[in-house]
C-alpha cells in the first residue's frame, strides 16, 4: 500500500489542535473530585479506548505497518502500561455516598498526564523518526501504554469501591 495515494498527512498545525483540545478535556476531567456511577466509571476508559483504536486505525491508513508489528508494540505497551494503572491509582481516594452504587473519587493529574504524555510521545516520535514502520510501531505502542494504565487504573478505582460496598457499614 503507498502512503501517497492516500493524499498528504494532515499539516502539523491541526494534529496539534486536536491534542490541545483532547489534552484540555482530560486535564479538566481528571483536575477535580468526580462524583460518579459505576457505570460511568467505565464510560470515560471506553471512550478513550475508541480514540485509541481511531488514532491507531488513522495512523496505520497513513503509513501502514505489518499486522505483527503492531500486535507486538500493542502487547508491549499493556504489559508496560497495566502495572503503571495499578501503581498509580493505589493512592486515589474513593469515597461512598449516600447513594448506593454511587461514588466519590478523588482527583488525580497522575492519569491525566500519562494519557496526554503518551500521545504527546508520540507525536514527537513521529516527527522525529523518519515516516515509517518503526514510527508508526512505536507510537502505537506508546498510545496503548496510555490507554491500558488508564483502564487497569479504572478497575482498581472499581475494586476500592466494591471493597467499600462489601465494608460493615458505620451504625
Amino acid at each position: 500500500m503507498n502512503p501517497a495515494a492516500h493524499g498528504p498527512p494532515p499539516p502539523v498545525w491541526s494534529q496539534l489542535a486536536i491534542y490541545v483540545v483532547i489534552g484540555a478535556i482530560v486535564l479538566f476531567r481528571y483536575s477535580r473530585p468526580m462524583k460518579m456511577s459505576v457505570v460511568r466509571l467505565f464510560i470515560a476508559p471506553v471512550v478513550f479506548l475508541a480514540l485509541t483504536v481511531i488514532s491507531i486505525w488513522a495512523s496505520e491508513a497513513i503509513n501502514p505497518a505489518p499486522a505483527w508489528a503492531v500486535a507486538a508494540a500493542v502487547v508491549i505497551g499493556v504489559i508496560f502500561g497495566v502495572p503503571l494503572g495499578v501503581a498509580m491509582s493505589a493512592h486515589r481516594v474513593v469515597r461512598r455516598t449516600e447513594k448506593a452504587h454511587i461514588m466519590y473519587v478523588e482527583p488525580s493529574w497522575v492519569t491525566a498526564v500519562i494519557w496526554i504524555g503518551a500521545f504527546i510521545l508520540r507525536a514527537v516520535i513521529r516527527l522525529l523518526l523518519p515516516p515509517g514502520v518503526t514510527a508508526t510501531v512505536v507510537g502505537d505502542g506508546l498510545v496503548l501504554f496510555g490507554i491500558s494504565a488508564i483502564v487497569a487504573s479504572y478497575f482498581v478505582i472499581y475494586r476500592k469501591f466494591r471493597a467499600l460496598d462489601e465494608a460493615p457499614q458505620p451504625t
